[in-house]
């Protein structure tokens, strides 16, 4: 997985002078903006059914029967979404006119929310199956490389490009889909009743995903607003710096959960949270060392003022592996599901608060920052308290 993790984001940072050299920037701009309005549909289509349907398969992972009902299930559920979201979409498409007179370039982007539908990524994490799914995935990722340099060319080929990217997950979340079912299991047939326990049972995180959404959006959006364009760029590169070794230790919690979800007792969580609290202050030294010089490589002398953000942002990491750890193998794993959803609400409003209060204390980029820092403290502080009360063995 972290393997994956680091492939991913070294065909994104690869790729990313060329595509932005031959679509140029209002092609591309146009691109990430198409894409981020299909994200939140994807937000809907997803669910919040990973980390529910990972441990059903990680309890049951050796009866086919059951695995079957509840791949099927989950299929199913994210068709009717599927459904749902299109019926949203087509209005807020004709209303908006940007949208609208790019509408087939935003159907073919919107393709790639099917690859969270036809790829079970949870299955394989509930499976220990990680080996091929990161290989395939990696695979699907550098196969792009190839095919955007044969074939797009100039500012013209941003249908190409958007054909490139959705065409190849889409292929692949047929190919690991498939591959699922030449492991013996079965599509079946679910009621209703069945779909609307798993709709009940992801809703706490679904609540979770949208919450992170809103708040990654609402700091962006502020910081354009108060502050101009040059302090957004600033804010993106210092979440440049930290976004690999989050993406690594992201999938730590993740791969952990299929072992530890059976046997998740205070002293194996405990032992957990003390490994993990060592790893995550290493990473955060070595952003301190290597994180000015990475500026420099990224954005040069003009960007410098991104490596303070990156040291205050570094933090999130810290607390990010903590609560992740305390959401997967206390919360997930002991059925306190709601929990999840009060978490990252609490976060999301904790951070709109901090961040009021930084616009009148101190108006700046660093502000904003550490409103998200404070904010992710704060939900360590939350999971410690909710698990002290209801959670001690």
């Amino acid at each position: 997985m972290s393997a994956l993790n680091i492939v991913s984001a070294l065909v994104g940072f690869l790729i990313y002078p060329y595509v932005i050299r031959v679509l140029g920037a209002e092609q591309y701009g146009l691109y990430a903006f198409l894409l981020a309005v299909a994200m939140y549909f994807q937000d809907i289509i997803d669910f919040g059914f990973d980390s529910p349907c990972t441990k059903r398969v990680a309890l049951d992972s050796e009866d086919k029967g059951k695995l079957s009902q509840i791949v099927s299930t989950v299929l199913f559920c994210k068709l009717l979404l599927i459904v749902l979201s299109v019926a949203v979409a087509l209005p807020i498409i004709l209303a908006i006119p940007l949208l609208r007179n790019n509408i087939l370039i935003f159907a073919v982007i919107f393709i790639q929310n099917l690859y969270k539908t036809f790829y079970p990524q949870w299955y394989y994490l509930g499976t220990k199956n990680m080996k091929f799914s990161s290989i395939l995935q990696a695979v699907i990722r550098v196969s792009q490389i190839p095919l955007i340099l044969l074939f797009v060319k100039d500012a013209g080929d941003l249908m190409v490009y958007a054909l490139i990217v959705s065409g190849t997950m889409f292929i692949g979340s047929l190919v690991g889909g498939a591959n699922v079912l030449m492991e013996g299991i079965r599509i079946v047939g679910v009621s209703f009743s069945q779909m609307k326990e798993y709709y009940k049972e992801a809703s706490p995180f679904f609540v979770t995903t949208i919450s992170g959404r809103v708040k990654e959006k609402t700091l962006t959006a502020v910081i354009g607003a108060c502050f101009g364009m040059r302090d957004v760029a600033i804010y993106d590169l210092a979440n440049k710096i930290i976004q690999i070794p989050k993406l690594l230790l992201n999938s730590i919690n993740a791969a952990l959960f299929p072992e530890v979800v059976a046997k998740a007792t205070t002293e194996r969580v405990n032992k957990i949270l003390r490994y993990e609290r060592l790893i995550s202050l290493a990473t955060i030294l070595c952003i301190v060392i290597f994180g000015y010089p990475a500026t420099l490589i990224l954005g040069g002398k003009d960007m410098v003022a991104a490596y303070p953000v990156a040291l205050i942002l570094s933090l999130t990491i810290y607390f990010m592996l903590i609560t992740g750890a305390y959401l997967q193998f206390v919360f997930v794993a002991r059925g306190g599901y709601r929990y999840v959803a009060i978490n990252q609400v609490i976060a999301l409003a904790t951070c709109l608060v901090f961040c009021c209060i930084g616009m009148v204390v101190w108006p700046s980029v660093w502000s904003v920052a550490l409103s998200l820092t404070l904010s992710c403290a704060g939900e360590v502080l939350y999971c410690r308290i909710i698990t002290k009360r209801h959670f001690t063995d």
